[in-house]
């Protein structure tokens, strides 16, 4: 199970990508363009400030976005904030969870909690697909 942990956190976390530009008067595109260098990042930093940013930057993207995709860009937002509260929970940053060391004092409930926020996360592919395709056509940026 320690291992299933380790192992989700170090490599389970898929990222965002986005190449190109768009925007020009459209909020939505407009905060998607502005998010850039944060959904680049997406995956790269797992540390605990970074998966708040990328939680914020969901959350700002969402609430421009059209209501075809706005609760895919939500439920990033909670399956990132749902990441970050089971670390909380368990007394160990994200940061933390490739010292093999800091994951082995875990006891199994913490390490199942862990888990379920982890496959929480890595089951946001449909979401993540969905917002790709649709700022791709929405703006005109590609997600990769």
């Amino acid at each position: 199970m320690k291992r299933l942990a380790l192992g989700l956190a170090a490599a389970g976390m898929s990222a965002v990508v986005l190449a190109g530009c768009g925007g020009g008067g459209n909020p939505y595109c407009d905060t998607v363009e502005k998010s850039t260098d944060t959904l680049n990042s997406f995956g790269k930093t797992k540390s605990n400030a970074a998966y708040t940013k990328y939680a914020s930057t969901f959350r700002a993207i969402a609430k421009e976005s059209p209501t075809t995709v706005k609760d895919d860009w939500t439920a990033l937002a909670k399956a990132t904030d749902t990441v970050l509260s089971a670390q909380k929970d368990v007394g160990l940053r994200l940061e933390q969870m490739t010292s093999a060391a800091a994951v082995k004092k875990l006891s199994t409930a913490d390490l199942k909690k862990l888990n379920t926020a982890y496959k929480a996360f890595n089951a946001t592919n449909d979401q993540r697909t969905a917002v790709v395709k649709n700022v791709k056509q929405e703006c005109k940026i590609t997600l990769t």
